[in-house]
């Protein structure tokens, strides 16, 4: 398989929506209308699974993204009720999906202004795991509230979930230096 394919498309087929598309793909889940199973797969990115070994689980390629429906897991309050506080913990070392920026909006188009849904990304932290801290990104793509009237299940959002690249070369950045300065200091 090219190291570009989704790993449960077919060979050659490569997976590239736009936010839009995105949002398209969670309307169709929340509706309970059919939509293709083998772009966007079912993963609770907010249970006890560790982003790693989803990755492993889901057959992850660096440099590609995993796409996933996974429903929000929301807080209850003292008195037993759901707020609306989002718990997003995620696996079972204490980690956490903790967001990066507020909630971007997604507009139906470049001209059309209308807001279809937004968009927040997400870093995992755990520094009980200093190996894992900051190496999974996800963003979270959530419809908007008129898209979501009439819903099957309105608790559904779509993730974009990814290796953190950037920290993958500042990592491999830091050990060349690293290894520069002791060769200096033995010469």
């Amino acid at each position: 398989m090219d190291s570009h394919d989704h790993p449960l498309l077919p060979v050659g087929v490569r997976f590239r929506p736009t936010d839009q598309q995105l949002l398209q793909y969670l309307h169709w889940k929340m509706h309970g209308q059919p939509y293709f199973k083998r772009a966007v797969l079912d993963c609770d990115l907010y249970g006890e699974i560790e982003p790693w070994e989803i990755w492993l689980r889901f057959g992850g390629t660096d440099g590609e993204d995993l796409y996933f429906f996974t429903k929000l897991k929301r807080s209850t309050n003292n008195s037993g009720r759901l707020s609306a506080h989002i718990n997003r913990k995620v696996g079972l070392a204490n980690g956490t999906w903790s967001g990066e920026n507020s909630a971007s909006p997604i507009f139906a188009t470049k001209t059309d202004k209308t807001i279809i849904g937004y968009c927040k990304r997400f870093r995992y932290e755990n520094v009980q795991l200093p190996e894992h801290h900051g190496e999974w990104i996800m963003h979270e793509y959530s419809l908007h509230q008129d898209s979501i009237q009439q819903a099957v299940d309105s608790n559904y959002v779509l993730c974009r979930f990814k290796k953190n690249e950037r920290l993958k070369r500042k990592l491999q950045k830091d050990l060349e230096e690293q290894q520069l300065s002791r060769r200096r200091m033995t010469t």
